[in-house]
């Protein structure tokens, strides 16, 4: 069974990151906080959570518009809970990784650093 359009992007936005010599400790990590699509480490020595968005070209939300206010204290709370958990002692940050869709798969991405877990 293929994979599907959210589980393509996130495998596509893993892998292009560890192209740009980033390390992919986790994906779809469950924790008591909530799911973490990608848990990282950026090539500053970042823990990253980075949230992959799975979009068509016609979709309304782009951007940091697509993460509600629910969803930005559910990924802080799970960067913090994580970074305890494993005794991280350096920054942390959560990204948002927008995947543009062709049909089922992925095209082209960005990646929006340092979300606003404040924004509404």
């Amino acid at each position: 069974m293929p994979d599907s359009p959210a589980a393509a992007a996130e495998s596509y936005v893993a892998a292009s990151l560890e192209e740009r010599g980033w390390q992919v400790l986790a994906r779809n990590l469950r924790t008591c906080w909530g799911e973490v699509d990608l848990l990282t480490v950026d090539p500053d020595a970042v823990l990253v959570v980075v949230e992959v968005k799975a979009r068509h070209p016609l979709s309304w939300a782009r951007g940091e518009e697509a993460l509600r206010p629910r969803q930005r204290r559910r990924l802080a709370r799970a960067l913090e809970g994580v970074a305890m958990q494993r005794g991280w002692r350096g920054p942390l940050r959560v990204d948002l990784a927008e995947v543009d869709l062709l049909g089922d798969r992925p095209a082209d991405w960005r990646l929006l650093r340092g979300v606003d877990l404040c924004g509404e």
